[in-house]
């Protein structure tokens, strides 16, 4: 099997369907979103539609929760807020009926789909260590954990004999029988970590490997739709530096 695994879309149509043309050329089998098809960009509506239509697995992210009114937006930054209550305008009722009635978490062939953390999945945190990936690979069972949240890719091992944490920033990653693994996929439509290109992973189950791939998309169609909507001008400046 060939998994499609996604996170982070936040309304960005055109680096979605660019994520979802290359899947589809690299023969994926399922499609994985490991949460916040909205916020941010100009597009929710598209992005709910397309998702659901693709992909099998679709867990909540924080975003999805706020613009439902299921999570508080006060500890949101003023431009994330803004576009939480614009999102939360252009929802249909029935978009707000599928969003509020995400899982944060799901389980597919021996693995792990959250948003934030395993650990406490609803309190929004972030792995971003060796020691928060430590802490994480307790609260779960299963052989690899995928996650979002941070719109930056990382991996983290851990070796099940000698109970060593480590990251590594390879993209390809093989799975061996005595480790375990959380894995970062990246965001679609709005990478932090200077790559402005789209990030999505292909989890081959007969290979035993994991690749996370980056992609062009028409980031002057997004950044134009964003400041058209009247959206802040700052979530579209930093699609083109990837922060």
């Amino acid at each position: 099997m060939r998994y499609g695994i996604i996170a982070d879309i936040h309304s960005n149509l055109e680096a979605l369907q660019s994520v979802l043309a290359a899947l589809r050329e690299r023969g994926v089998d399922e499609y994985i979103c490991a949460g916040d098809i909205v916020g941010y960009g100009a597009d929710p509506g598209a992005c709910i539609k397309k998702t659901r239509e693709v992909c099998q697995v679709i867990v909540a992210g924080n975003h999805d929760h706020a613009a439902v009114d299921l999570l508080d937006t006060e500890y949101f930054n003023p431009e994330a807020k803004k576009a939480v209550l614009w999102t939360r305008r252009q929802l249909s009722e029935e978009e707000k009926t599928f969003l509020k009635g995400l899982k944060p978490t799901a389980v597919r062939d021996g693995f792990l789909v959250v948003h934030s953390t395993p650990l406490v999945p609803k309190e929004w945190n972030y792995i971003n260590s060796t020691f928060d990936a430590y802490r994480n690979f307790k609260a779960f069972e299963e052989k690899i954990c995928f996650v979002g949240h941070s719109h930056s890719p990382m991996v983290f091992t851990l070796n099940t004999r000698e109970h060593l944490c480590e990251h590594t920033s390879d993209t390809k990653v093989p799975i061996f029988d005595e480790y375990r693994y959380i894995i970062n996929v990246g965001s679609v439509g709005q990478p932090r970590d200077g790559n402005p290109r789209a990030s999505f992973a292909v989890y081959d189950t007969s290979l035993k490997q994991v690749e996370i791939i980056r992609v062009e998309y028409d980031i002057k169609s997004a950044r134009r739709k964003i400041v058209a909507a009247g959206l802040p001008e700052g979530l579209s400046l930093r699609l083109v530096a990837g922060i």
